[in-house]
């Protein structure tokens, strides 16, 4: 996951609010810096941003991005913090203004750590969110002369200078660890998603198999079931010619009995037709005498 911001802006983000917090510890502890110094301190930061914003653009290859306007902001604040130095005297005697522009930019930057927080989904976008708006109100009282508010606290407008610089710097933080913890669980989301895609590849390809195999399975059953059709065609056909011929053969030796009866019976008939003729008796010895007597 990709920061929404560029190199350069982050860098810039975390000089001003090294800026803030050195001038807010200064206004309230270095009771012995003068203010135009701070003033001057204040400028020359700017510049030092401006600068770092310009060599961030080149050094981050942001000049091949339309989106990255590194050079343009770095340029600005470059003329903005020469213009401060040139004038310091104005800018001594309206420090205050100046001090609280800075805190309601730090305050708006704090802001847009929660957006990201609440967007990526985690607590802390809360207290992020209490924090930036703390700081806004803080610099906006500070901004419109409220002394309601800013002259019952001595130093007003440096305590929120300082707590805005810090408030930055801990935005920053969480928010750097947060698209961290981001990117790892969006790595190990994609991560879960490939495997669910590969098994869900390689389900898909063991079913393709299977619905493979049975085809193979189904063919091959219809091929035997064929055979055996086939077969048992073949065997009824060879049965039904063995029952032709053995019929053929029953009514053969059928006809050929028949004829045999016939002929017997025609044979009876013809005996009974025509009897055998009784030939002379022939007598021998005794029968002599009537052979003579025949004579």
């Amino acid at each position: 996951m990709k920061s929404s911001t560029s190199k350069s802006s982050v860098i810039s983000q975390i000089l001003l609010a090294a800026v803030a917090i050195a001038l807010g510890y200064l206004l309230l502890f270095g009771k012995s810096v003068a203010l135009i110094t701070l003033c001057q301190i204040l400028c020359g930061g700017i510049v030092a941003i401006g600068a770092a914003s310009i060599a961030s653009f080149f050094l981050a290859g942001d000049y091949r991005r339309i989106d990255r306007y590194g050079f343009a902001l770095g340029t600005l604040l470059v003329l903005m913090g020469l213009i401060g130095l040139i004038r310091i005297n104005e800018v001594t005697a309206n420090f205050e203004i100046y001090t609280g522009l800075v805190s309601l930019i730090l305050g708006v930057l704090v802001l847009q750590g929660t957006v990201q927080m609440k967007v990526l989904d985690y607590p802390v976008w809360i207290l992020n969110l209490v924090i930036s708006l703390a700081s806004i109100a803080g610099a906006f009282c500070v901004l419109s002369g409220i002394t309601v508010i800013t002259g019952k606290i001595a130093g007003f407008s440096s305590w929120i200078l300082l707590i805005c610089g810090c408030a930055c710097l801990f935005s920053m933080l969480v928010t750097w660890i947060c698209i961290l913890l981001a990117a790892r669980r969006e790595k190990k989301t994609e991560a879960e998603k490939a495997a669910a895609a590969e098994r869900a590849e390689q389900a898909r390809i063991e079913a393709e198999e299977k619905a493979k195999q049975e085809e193979q399975a189904r063919k091959a059953a219809e091929a035997a079931q064929a055979q055996a059709i086939e077969q048992a065609r073949r065997e009824a056909a060879a049965l039904a010619k063995a029952e032709a011929e053995a019929q053929a053969q029953a009514q053969r030796d059928e006809m050929a009995a028949k004829a045999a009866e016939a002929k017997a019976q025609a044979a009876e008939e013809a005996n009974n037709n025509f009897p055998p003729v009784e030939g002379p008796e022939l007598v021998f010895g005794s029968d002599q005498g009537d052979d003579n007597s025949i004579q």
